[in-house]
């Protein structure tokens, strides 16, 4: 049924259904019906007159792309994309339709990408399809990414374009208020701060772009102002760029006056510091191992002997998932078990799920022990245990603060016992730990640093929020209350953390530019001081390379972030420092800029976008060619085959695998390449072809190896002819 003729387009435009998409809705609306009924030919018959009626229209090619992906049509659904942004640009439609190709295709981080595009392309009145694309954004946030604040902003932008459902405001309350999974630095609806220069007017469209591009230009005029950079920093936060927004607040907190204000923006960091993407930044990580299960039935036998021994606790089953999870726990030392009531540590969380054993812990010195124990247990019953990070569980920060009673004994004691174990922790160990949050610095040596101080509020007041998440309960008469597991005002007074309120300071405004009169010339003025040796920018981390002035950097530096920001895994910042990289002029100390259209081609790519990979490939190529003799045409020629392998098109691949061994002939590798390719192509006979090719390339150069690989291929080629 088409929308009434007041409604918004369902095409997201903004404009009301009667001016928009009405004139030839019927006809879309006829296509889909055909297609639901079988008709396929007669459907696709319908959309392509349609296309050919009006092939301007960059709704229709939106519409288009939809009906070719329920046809399952992937790779034409893909043009049809490519041909509505081709007329717009900025179309919400076309973005969120490829953001959904992404997302069945499980490449999640792109998916998320052009949702958020989706969501500054679509008019601010499409509610319908505003709320639809925030929701997405929201359970990536929530679910994939582990960025609570992002996801706040989205779920709240749901509500925003749906006021009337009441299940979306019970599903906020259940994740966001008091009784929800995360701590309160993490959950709470943060506000942006007045600044010295008020923002424009102009500034406020409802989209988090056009706030975002306000605050970098204010803090460009007052970069001295820790408001205008705090709220940069939350923008950064509701749009899910940790690092960018892990800088600004880092920024904020170098000119902050008021140590209330200092900690709510150090404990907003923190939380940041946890999201995925984040893991080279972080104190908090979920270090895990996995060991593949060969015999179930050993690893159950090992897991009832660790329950009766009471080394496993809270063991319990899902059994519509089939998961079983529970804690290993290890005994802790004779002085802290003195009584009835004796107490172990945690050493890891266990989880059995898909023919695996899953363990994580913040601290990988006790899941890693923990791994080993069990692989030497079950040894061949189980595969050896492979390492990797995660991030970790809001839950889990403190998880090194808690201990479980082995036995059953005298309440009271047991409760004494925890809050001694989690004193022992924060005064003893937490203490004197060093941070990446402090550069380096343990707390107890931070305070002493005037800046550093004010990062320590921050991390504090995180581990406090996390421990009160985190705090086990008890029964007292008909309520169930948190057991206090420790006062952090102890923390605060050994660290000597007094508060200390003030006013924001004093910021210098620049005055609005008038008409005036030019200056007088003035005498010359002494030579500047000469600059600070500037720091090396492969030892930077993620916030520092955030915050670098990308338009004052050189081809050669850009490169060196860009590597850095790879090792870092920080994969949209190094993308973001080799488009930048392109743009430069041609700079002779530095000819090759391979490495630089390699990355921006690889984040195009994974951004869905193959068309500009493409239009990369041939504009490093013709670069490569003028500024640097060719001597990278081979890796762009490859670059282009795995652009067309990826997108299913043999015939092109083929086509350049031909050209490429034109122009090696003896190079045995790209004949293997090729005839695998085409092998995963199911292109069996192209596969003979290449296969063929390299077993003569490998008897006359001699190479055994290359010839019983590709003797190999020839066969498999064969079979799938």
């Amino acid at each position: 049924m088409p929308p009434q003729p007041y409604d918004p387009c369902p095409c997201g435009s903004g404009k009301k259904f009667k001016w928009c998409c009405a004139s030839y809705f019927d006809t879309v609306e006829k296509a889909f019906e055909q297609e639901r009924q079988g008709q396929h030919e007669a459907a696709l018959q319908t959309m392509q007159a349609l296309t050919k009626a009006r092939p301007d229209n960059p709704s229709v090619w939106g519409y288009y792309a939809q009906f070719l992906y329920n046809a399952q049509q992937p790779d034409k659904a893909e043009e049809a994309v490519d041909e509505a942004l081709r007329l717009n640009p900025d179309s919400g439609m076309a973005h969120f339709l490829r953001g959904q190709f992404r997302e069945n295709e499980g490449e999640l981080l792109g998916a998320l990408l052009l949702f958020r595009k989706a969501a500054e392309a679509y008019d601010p009145e499409s509610h319908e399809q505003l709320a639809q694309v925030y929701f997405k954004i929201y359970q990536y946030e929530a679910t994939v990414l582990n960025r609570p604040v992002a996801a706040r902003a989205a779920l709240e932008r749901v509500i925003h374009f749906q006021p009337t459902d009441a299940e979306l405001r019970q599903q906020f309350e259940v994740e966001f208020g008091p009784e929800g999974p995360y701590p309160a630095a993490a959950s709470k609806k943060y506000k942006f701060r007045p600044t010295a220069k008020p923002v424009p007017e102009a500034a406020a469209t409802g989209k988090l772009s056009d706030a975002r591009k306000a605050f970098e230009d204010l803090t460009k005029l007052t970069p001295d102002d820790p408001a205008a950079w705090f709220n940069l920093g939350l923008v950064l936060a509701w749009l899910g760029e940790q690092p960018r927004a892990v800088a600004a607040l880092v920024k904020s907190l170098e000119f902050e006056t008021d140590d209330h204000r200092a900690e709510e923006a150090g404990a907003l960091a923190e939380v940041l510091r946890c999201g995925a993407g984040m893991e080279n930044d972080t104190d908090h990580i979920s270090h895990t191992f996995v060991l593949r299960i060969r015999d179930a039935q050993a690893v159950m036998n090992l897991l009832r002997a660790y329950d009766q021994a009471r080394k496993l606790r809270n063991m319990r089953a899902d059994q519509e998932s089939g998961m079983l999870f529970g804690l290993l726990v290890e005994e802790l030392p004779s002085l802290l078990a003195v009584g009835a009531v004796t107490m172990a540590k945690i050493a890891a969380r266990l989880v059995v799920s898909n023919g695996s054993i899953f363990l994580s812990h913040p601290n990988r010195e006790s899941v890693a022990k923990a791994a080993d124990e069990i692989y030497a247990a079950l040894q061949l019953a189980v595969e050896q245990p492979v390492a990797g990070q995660n991030p970790l569980n809001f839950r889990d920060v403190v998880l090194e603060a808690m201990a479980q009673p082995t036995a059953s004994g005298d309440l009271n004691a047991a409760e004494a016992k925890l809050r001694d174990h989690a004193a022992n922790y924060f005064e003893g160990v937490w203490l004197h730990r060093p941070l990446k949050a402090l550069s380096g610095n343990a707390p107890i040596e931070a305070v002493g640093s005037k800046v550093l101080r004010k990062h320590v509020f921050g991390v504090v007041k995180f581990l406090e929020d996390c421990l009160k998440l985190a705090a086990p309960s008890k029964q007292v008469g008909q309520e169930v209350v948190p057991i206090e597991m420790y006062n952090f005002a102890n923390l605060r007074h050994k660290l000597n953390l007094e508060y200390v309120t003030a006013d924001p300071p004093k910021v210098h405004v620049p005055e609005d530019k008038k008409d005036e009169p030019a200056p007088a010339p003035r005498a010359a003025a002494p030579a500047p001081a000469p600059e600070p040796k500037k720091r090396d920018i492969g030892a930077m981390n993620t916030p520092e390379l955030a915050a670098l002035d990308v338009a004052a950097l050189s081809v050669g530096e850009l490169e060196q972030a860009m590597l850095a920001a790879v090792k870092l895994k920080a994969h949209e910042l190094a993308v973001a420092f080799a488009q930048a990289g392109l743009l430069k002029p041609f700079d002779a100390a530095n000819p090759d800029r391979y490495r630089l259209y390699a990355t921006a081609i690889t984040g195009a790519a994974a951004n869905g976008d193959t068309a500009r990979a493409g239009e990369l490939i041939d504009e490093g190529t013709k670069y490569d060619a003028e500024h640097n003799g060719g001597q990278r045409g081979t890796d762009y020629q490859l670059r282009k085959i795995a652009l067309f392998v990826k997108a299913k098109d043999a015939e092109k691949a083929a086509a350049e695998y031909s050209a490429l061994l034109a122009a090696h002939p003896d190079e045995g590798k790209f004949y293997a390449s090729a005839a695998e390719d085409m092998l995963r192509l199911k292109n069996g006979e192209k596969a003979l072809q290449f296969a063929e090719g390299g077993l003569e390339a490998a008897r006359r150069t001699g190479n055994r190896d290359l010839e019983g690989h590709c003797s190999e291929l020839v066969a498999a080629a064969q079979k799938a002819k």
